[in-house]
Order: C-alpha cells, then sequence, then structure tokens
C-alpha cells in the first residue's frame, strides 16, 4: 500500500458530525454488503469543504498466509451537508450513491474478488514478488472464471467506430499485447502505478504527458494530446489517472483506426508552414492573442510571466469570444510548463500559430464528411437538437462543444455567419449539417490554405515592387491627377461608412429605445432583440446582412429570463465584426450565397444509409425524454415556424 496516509482525529466536527460518526456509517453500509470472507479497515482521510474522505481497504488474510498478496480499496465521500455518502472502487470509474444505484445484493463480495483476482494476474506476469515473499509465502490459487466475471461498460465513446477494414494493424495495436507480453490496459495500470509513489492516485499534467510519450502507444503527437483531453484535470494541476487509465485503452485503439483510414485516403499532403499561417491568419491571431495577454495580466499583476494552469485555463475560457472549448483543450496540452506546474505566457502568439497548422495537418474529422457528419449527429443527440429546427444559440454552442474539432473561434462565427436561420432564430438542423459538412472541410483544406498563402504573399509583393517602381520612375502630371482624384474617391467613401465607436452606439441607442424596463444591466427579451435588430436604423450602420446573422448568433441569452445582456455583447462584438472585415481567408466562403437551396451545399443523403440522423428506437441514449417540459413547449411552438429557405430566400 506504500506510506499510510495521516488519518483524521474521530472528534473532528464537520457539520452536525464528527469523523467518527461518519466512520461508523461507512461501516454499518459495508456491513450490509455480506462480504464475510474479507476483513476490512476503514479511515477517514482527508476533508475538503464540508466533504469528508474515506478509504476502507478490503483483504483475505489466511492462517497460511497471514501477509495477504493483493488488497483492493473502496473510496468513500460523504458529504455533511446533505448527508449523502457516495463511494467508488478502485479501478472503476462508476461513483455508486448509497440509497440510489448501485450493485445488486449479494454482488458486493463478486465484485472484490474479481478485483483481487485482477490484481493477482497482474502480479503473477509480471513476477513482482521479492525473493523474502517467494521463500515465505504460498503461491495464492488463481480466482475462478465465474469469479472474475462482469465489469461496468464505459461510457460513451470519444468518437463513433464503425466497421472498416482500413487499419487492421491499428486495432491490433490497441487490442493485443504491450511490452512483456501484457494487454495494453494493464500494461498503462502498471506504468502509472509505479510512477505514483505516494499511492495518491493523482499526477501531475507534466507527469501523465512525460508517461504517454514514453510508452510505445504508436500514437502521432497530435494524438497523444487528443488522449492527454480525455483526463479531467483538477484546479491543482493534477490528474486522477485511474479512471484516466481505464478509458484509455478505448480511445487509444479509435484514434489509431481513425489516423491509419486518414493516411490511408489521404492524397499527398501539402505542409502549411508558420509563415503561410501568418500570412493567412496573422492578424487574426494577434488580435486572439492580444485579448489572451489582458486576461493574463490580470490575473498576473506582478507581471512575473508565468501561470498555474488553473490560472493559464481560467484566462482563456474566461474570453470564449476568442476561444473554443476545443482550442482550449488542445492549448492546455501544447503549453510549456516546468516542473512546478507553471506556464510562461510570453510566446503565446507563436502557440496559436502553430495549433491552425497542426490543426490542418491532423483535420481527421474535419476532412472526412463521413466522420464530420456523424460527429454532428452524436452531438445534436447528445444536446437533444435533432428536431427538425433548432435555434441558432443552441447551434452555436453544439459547435463551441464539439471535441473532435479543432475549430477556431473565428471559423465558428463564419459558420454562423452564413447559416440563415428565420425570423424567430430557428435554422432547419438537417441544413444546418449540410453547411457544416461543406464548409468545414473547406476551412481544413491544406492545399487551398498553402494556394491562398501564396496568393496572399504575390498580391503583397506586387504592391510593393508597384510602389518601389513608382518611387524610382516618378509620376507624370496626368497619372499623378488621376491618383488624386481616386485617393479622394476613397477617402470619401471612408467617411461616409460609420466606424467601429458609431456602429457601436448606434446599435446600443436603438436597443435602448427597445428596452422597456431600463435596469441597472441593460436587457431584452431574445423577440425584442430580434425585432430590434430588424429596425430600419441598422442599415444606416451599413453592416452587411452576413455580419447581422453572426451578430445575432452570437448573442448570450440567459437560460432562466431569456434576456440578451445588449450592451456588453454589442462592446464584445462589433470589434470582431471589424477585424473580420481585414481578414482575407474566409473571403471565398462569404461572398457566397449559402440559403437553403445553394447548389454549392453537399448532399448527404448517401451517408444516410450508414448512420441515419434520426433514431426513432425507444430508450435512445443520446436523445432526450419525450416529457421534457421545455422540450415539448420547443417542439410545438416549431410547428409554427416556417422553413428556413423562406428566410434565406427572402
Amino acid at each position: 500500500l506504500g506510506a499510510m496516509r495521516e488519518e483524521l482525529r474521530g472528534s473532528l466536527h464537520v457539520g452536525n458530525y464528527k469523523v467518527g460518526q461518519i466512520v461508523q456509517l461507512v461501516e454499518d453500509e459495508v456491513d450490509r454488503w455480506e462480504c464475510s470472507q474479507y476483513t476490512r479497515i476503514t479511515r477517514a482521510l482527508d476533508l475538503s469543504g464540508h466533504v469528508v474522505h474515506l478509504e476502507t481497504i478490503f483483504s483475505k488474510p489466511a492462517k497460511e498466509q497471514p501477509v495477504p498478496i493483493a488488497v483492493v480499496c473502496v473510496f468513500f465521500w460523504f458529504d455533511a451537508e446533505e448527508g449523502r455518502l457516495t463511494y467508488q472502487f478502485e479501478q472503476d470509474s462508476v461513483l455508486h450513491t448509497v440509497g440510489g444505484q448501485s450493485l445488486a445484493p449479494g454482488r458486493f463480495e463478486a465484485w472484490l474478488d474479481r478485483i483481487i483476482g485482477d490484481k493477482l494476474q497482474v502480479r503473477q506476469l509480471h513476477g513482482l514478488a521479492t525473493p523474502f515473499e517467494e521463500t515465505r509465502l504460498a503461491p495464492p490459487a488463481m480466482l475462478s472464471e465465474a469469479s472474475v466475471a462482469g465489469s461496468d461498460a464505459l461510457g460513451e465513446e470519444m468518437v463513433q467506430k464503425e466497421p472498416t477494414d482500413a487499419a487492421p494493424a491499428a486495432e491490433r495495436a490497441a487490442d493485443g499485447d504491450g511490452s512483456d507480453g501484457l494487454p495494453l490496459s494493464t500494461l498503462l495500470v502498471n506504468i502509472f502505478d509505479a510512477a505514483d509513489e505516494e499511492d495518491e492516485y493523482e499526477l501531475t499534467h507534466k507527469e501523465v504527458a512525460d508517461l504517454l510519450y514514453a510508452t510505445p502507444l504508436g500514437l502521432a503527437d497530435w494524438d497523444i494530446k487528443l488522449l492527454l483531453t480525455s483526463a479531467l484535470e483538477l484546479d491543482t494541476g493534477r490528474i486522477e489517472y485511474r479512471p484516466f487509465v481505464e478509458q484509455a485503452p478505448e480511445i487509444i485503439q479509435a484514434l489509431l483506426r481513425r489516423r491509419a483510414e486518414y493516411e490511408a485516403k489521404r492524397d499527398q499532403p501539402a505542409q502549411v508552414t508558420l509563415e503561410a499561417a501568418e500570412l493567412c491568419y496573422g492578424e487574426e491571431v494577434e488580435e486572439v492573442a492580444r485579448a489572451a495577454r489582458e486576461a493574463f495580466a490580470a490575473v498576473d499583476p506582478a507581471g512575473k510571466g508565468t501561470l498555474s494552469r488553473s490560472e493559464f485555463r481560467r484566462c482563456l475560457l474566461s474570453r470564449s469570444e476568442r476561444f473554443s472549448m476545443m482550442e482550449v483543450q488542445m492549448l492546455m496540452q501544447m503549453c510549456k510548463e516546468d516542473d512546478f506546474g507553471q506556464v510562461p505566457y510570453d510566446e503565446f502568439g507563436d502557440l496559436l500559430k502553430q495549433l491552425r497548422v497542426d490543426a490542418l495537418h491532423n483535420a481527421l474529422v474535419e476532412t472526412t464528411v463521413a466522420n464530420l457528419r456523424v460527429h454532428l449527429i452524436l452531438l445534436g443527440r447528445r444536446e437533444g437538437l435533432l428536431d427538425s429546427v433548432a435555434l441558432i444559440w443552441e447551434l452555436r454552442q453544439l459547435l463551441l462543444n464539439a471535441d473532435q474539432l479543432c475549430l477556431s473561434r473565428m471559423q465558428i462565427h463564419v459558420i454562423l455567419m452564413i447559416t440563415h436561420p428565420d425570423e424567430h432564430g430557428y435554422v432547419d438542423f438537417e441544413y444546418f449539417l449540410r453547411i457544416c459538412c461543406t464548409v468545414i472541410p473547406s476551412m481544413f483544406d491544406d492545399v487551398a490554405i498553402k494556394e491562398k498563402a501564396e496568393s496572399i504573399s504575390k498580391e503583397k509583393a506586387d504592391a510593393l515592387a508597384k510602389q518601389e517602381m513608382e518611387e524610382l520612375q516618378g509620376f507624370s502630371s496626368s497619372l499623378a491627377a488621376k491618383r488624386k482624384v481616386d485617393e479622394e474617391d476613397q477617402e470619401e467613401v471612408q467617411a461616409n461608412a460609420p466606424d467601429r465607436e458609431t456602429v457601436e452606439k448606434t446599435l446600443i441607442h436603438i436597443c435602448n429605445q427597445a428596452d422597456q424596463n431600463h435596469r441597472q444591466q441593460p436587457t431584452l427579451e431574445v423577440r425584442r432583440f430580434l425585432d430590434a435588430m430588424r429596425h430600419e436604423a441598422v442599415q444606416t450602420c451599413q453592416l452587411s446582412e452576413a455580419e447581422v446573422r453572426g451578430f445575432i448568433a452570437e448573442a448570450e441569452v440567459d437560460p432562466a429570463s431569456q434576456d440578451i445582456a445588449y450592451v456588453e455583447h454589442i462592446k464584445t462584438w462589433v470589434p470582431i465584426l471589424f477585424e473580420l472585415r481585414k481578414s482575407h481567408v474566409y473571403e471565398s466562403i462569404l461572398w457566397k450565397d449559402w440559403g437553403f437551396e445553394a447548389p454549392q451545399l453537399v448532399d448527404l443523403t448517401e451517408y444516410e444509409a450508414a448512420f441515419p440522423l434520426r433514431q426513432h428506437e425507444p430508450g435512445d441514449a443520446f436523445s432526450r425524454a419525450s416529457s421534457n417540459d421545455s422540450m415539448r413547449s420547443r417542439k410545438s411552438s416549431k410547428r409554427s415556424l416556417q422553413r428556413p429557405g423562406s428566410a434565406a430566400r427572402g
């Protein structure tokens, strides 16, 4: 068991309970398990707020074998405020609640037998017994096959896996043996347990990452980072590695299979350089980095230039208008950190550019329409959005939460700009699916991005050469006069176009007029906000239809009041609209019409048979219960709405 951890005093009060009473509650619960073949000891280990962490250790000592070879730990948590007791078996990710769902009566002893059987099998395969043990302790009899049968299935899969012959080697790598002939799951358990010298069941993020990179898993660098995103990182920067290790083999298998399929179907890749990323995304990256530096500086007033991992993550999450959730996840895996978990942020802009390049070179889901469609449908099922229509704000959240797509925040905004909702904010889900499956692959087309970078570079070089030529040759009087007229016309157009501050003031004024409540924190109900955005005065802002659609789609709707804090929304998103106007990389997308019947929308009917959009079987794990009141009211509202295509064509 390693070094024993210090126990809490039994006389210590936690809420209305003494620690000794809580230990007795655990003992009473364990008595009901009827594990008569085991001896046990229960200890109170830690206190976090009003929650007491306890541990019960089960063992099977015998007269001929007084020192047990293996033991089982069960971890308990007692909430002193709610009086709730929960527990978890080691090597198990399922959290059981006393009085709620748990194992069937009479199954607890068999469950303990299974865990000990697994440990003894690992010990036998690895030959971990010391010379002293080999001479003093007789080897235990292996448990029967029946006693080790049965374990909880893992939760929802990281990705939807479809039958394929493209990656047999990858499947063998994950399903087969690791080093020394051990299954991968056992190998990972051994590696992580060996690194956990204090038996704390926690390791730092750096330790977990170093272990994964040192283990021959056959994964690409990007895939190891994806694997790391599935590990739950605590505010301390540490990871409870047991649940992660349990699910890792299945995720590794999916990653290997997906990588093999991608490489088999991929044409000769175009290497997008950091210089190309700078040309295509330079101004966008600089604005994102500036916003991040502002957040970093607010947390680091002393200017030491480093943050803890939890501080770094909170800063990124605080700028939800600049980072998608997947961007945050990948940046957390890419950022450098020292042995104390401190992250330097002085080169954050370079990190963003590297993320763009890596995302282009590893677009395994983004560039494969079949996989992309499956992932979006699974997300829709998870969120209960597979009715005929969904609100544009719900679809925005779906994209923000897409954990298999490394979409930048600006790319998500562009998708929202080209999506045509109806006057109430509803979008046909199948139409939205077609937009995503058309646009997202083009956004991650490395060949197109490389060509775009070359085109931008040529334009800049031509402009510079023209300027130098004119300076060397001088102007003729007629050329000079013509240029003066052109400059005056351009200045006149720019003078008539409202600037950012004018647009902000105009929109705030329009919303103020629609605001009948005049609260200290100005808000508008969703319907009034939509009406305000259709006011004729909005036209004076000279925003394009796509800019207005994107601006509306980015509004944060309070789930309880259905209100929008419009002043904050305007001050956040109007500057981003002006930033986007300077970008050339999205021009080819924004110039097109993306209405309901747009000819460039991909036809997805060929994928329906392999993976249907909607499932009609009762009890679908991904769908919401039909009894949910809010869902019923939403469905009823949707029946009266026009099809999004009518809004698009209008």
